[in-house]
C-alpha cells in the first residue's frame, strides 16, 4: 500500500513539472505572439508609407505634367 502511494505521489509530482512546463510554454508563446503582432503592425504601417509615399511622387510628376501641358494650351489659345 505505501509502495503505491510513494507511486502515486510520484506521478504527481512529474504531473505538477509538466504542468509548470506548459504554463512556462504558454508564456512564451503569448510573449512571442504580442512580439509577432507588434512588427506585423510596424511593418505594415512601413509598407503603407512606402505606397504612400510612391503615390505622392506619382501624383506629382502628372501634376506637372498636367500644368506643363495647361501652360501650352493657354499660350495656344492667346495666339
Amino acid at each position: 500500500m505505501e509502495e503505491i502511494l510513494k507511486q502515486i505521489l510520484n506521478e504527481l509530482k512529474e504531473m505538477r513539472v509538466d504542468i509548470n512546463e506548459l504554463k512556462q510554454g504558454q508564456n512564451r508563446l503569448e510573449v512571442g505572439q504580442e512580439k509577432l503582432h507588434k512588427n506585423l503592425v510596424d511593418s505594415l504601417g512601413l509598407y503603407t508609407d512606402k505606397i504612400v509615399d510612391h503615390i505622392d511622387d506619382k501624383t506629382e510628376v502628372l501634376n506637372k505634367r498636367v500644368y506643363k501641358v495647361e501652360t501650352e494650351i493657354e499660350r495656344l489659345s492667346r495666339q
